[in-house]
């Protein structure tokens, strides 16, 4: 199969929570420059129509549509809106996420639970949403949970975030192995360091350069970086791939 067939997602309408800024709009750019409708979802309105606007001037399709993660009604809402507007989402990518960074003795218990339920109970109930559409539907599709390498990496002041990744680790094999029989493929990418608005707190200042420097390739992560991964896991090219995790950190994770 010719690659313009393997990897085309002309077909695919892609939702991509936290999809108005980061690494969710370079994500959703790099699928409608390949000719997939995308759907940014979020709660900044400005930030959503900006992406909205950037991919249109690419010459892409998308829409925004209002989502909190943590609130059920939202999810919902927005699915539904989706489905009248464009139709039902073939492709999720769970991007929604909030970081922090604070001594392990200082984190507040409301803060560690924010945190999980951004991460962790949103992108599960986001997952559990196009899940059941898709099997009342009887159609399969594909789930991109965006992780960390900081799931399995351990780091100083990060306890809440590390422990979140690592559930969302373990929740994409879980679901993989549940829903494989639907169709539904459940995958999940682990980026390095990206310059992002998440990340600014991790690499204020000096930090930027340290990290660079810690990389076996010398640099962090381009929003490019991720194109080809995003491609693959959207596409009938993973057709045969669920519950795989996906590192794309320059080999930070290992030059260590």
């Amino acid at each position: 199969m010719r690659a313009n067939e393997l990897f085309d997602v002309s077909n695919e309408i892609v939702l991509v929570t936290g999809g108005g800024t980061g690494m969710g709009l370079a994500m959703a750019k790099s699928l409608a420059a390949n000719g997939a409708k995308l759907v940014l979802a979020g709660n900044d309105p400005d930030s959503l129509q900006a992406g909205v606007n950037t991919i249109a001037a690419l010459g892409g399709q998308a829409i925004s549509v209002a989502m909190d993660v943590r609130q059920d009604d939202m999810i919902r809402t927005a699915f539904d809106s989706i489905e009248a507007t464009l139709g039902p989402v073939s492709v999720l990518i769970n991007n929604a996420g909030i970081a922090h960074r604070d001594k392990a003795t200082h984190l507040t218990r409301e803060t560690f639970r924010n945190v999980m339920a951004v991460n962790v109970e949103g992108a599960f109930m986001v997952a559990q949403e196009v899940a059941r559409r898709m099997v009342r539907d009887g159609r399969g599709g594909s789930i991109i949970n965006i992780s960390s390498v900081l799931s399995e990496m351990a780091q100083r002041q990060v306890s809440a975030y590390g422990a979140s990744k690592a559930a969302v680790s373990q929740m994409t094999r879980c679901l993989a192995l549940e829903w494989a029989k639907h169709g539904i493929r459940v995958n999940e990418i682990r980026p390095g360091w990206f310059q992002t608005d998440l990340t600014a707190p991790f690499l204020k200042g000096a930090g930027a350069g340290v990290m660079a420097g810690q990389n076996p390739t010398g640099r962090l992560g381009d929003m490019h970086d991720l194109d080809g991964i995003v491609l693959l896991l959207a596409s009938k090219a993973s057709a045969y791939m669920t519950g795989s995790s996906i590192t794309v950190d320059g080999g930070h994770s290992i030059g260590r």
